[in-house]
């Protein structure tokens, strides 16, 4: 196991990026803290590799490109700096060129795994980035096929995707089945 950077050291993002790279598992950053990622579940990865595959396959060709989750975004917060890992994520911006992290993401996909962190505490940092334009929050139980979009051109409005619904992302011209992400 990587170890645990001191508890009362204070990283920067910079050193943050070069500590994580070190690291056997996984961290994300809030305000010169890391803290380690949760191991994810059979569902939870099945979701997320089926969202990744098919953003993949749509953006081909488009001048987006799409990322798993090995892929930080950092964001620039008044006060803070912040590196998450989303599930999946939408780059479009050719500036966005950083290796180990993005900065300008179109669209940002969080496979639920806690109500409360996907739903508000992330929701309300990615609400930072100024070329977010889509943040989809996908339930990672087959037996409650959900999804949540936020949009910035409805104000950040919440829409819920029902099962026999789609899911749809204008930003980018996507649409897709919701139980199409659920298939094995």
């Amino acid at each position: 196991m990587g170890a645990e950077p001191n508890a009362k050291m204070i990283l920067s993002f910079q050193d943050y990026v070069k500590w994580d790279l070190e690291q056997e598992e996984r961290h994300e950053f809030f305000d010169g803290e890391v803290f380690a990622m949760a191991g994810g579940t059979d569902d939870h990865d099945l979701v997320a590799g089926n969202i990744f595959a098919e953003l993949r396959q749509h953006l081909r060709g488009r001048g987006c490109r799409a990322y798993t989750s090995n892929m930080k975004v950092q964001i620039r917060l008044k006060h803070a700096e912040v590196g998450y890992y989303p599930d999946a994520m939408v780059v479009c911006d050719p500036e966005d060129r950083e290796s180990l992290f993005k900065t300008r993401p179109k669209v940002i996909v969080e496979v639920m795994s806690d109500f409360r962190r996907d739903h508000v505490e992330k929701f309300m940092v990615y609400q930072h980035l100024d070329t977010l334009e889509d943040y989809l929050v996908i339930n990672q139980d087959p037996a409650a096929p959900k999804a949540w979009i936020y949009r910035r051109a409805t104000g950040w409005d919440q829409e819920t995707v029902e099962p026999g619904g789609v899911v749809e992302l204008p930003s980018i011209d996507f649409r897709i089945p919701l139980v199409s992400l659920y298939e094995g």
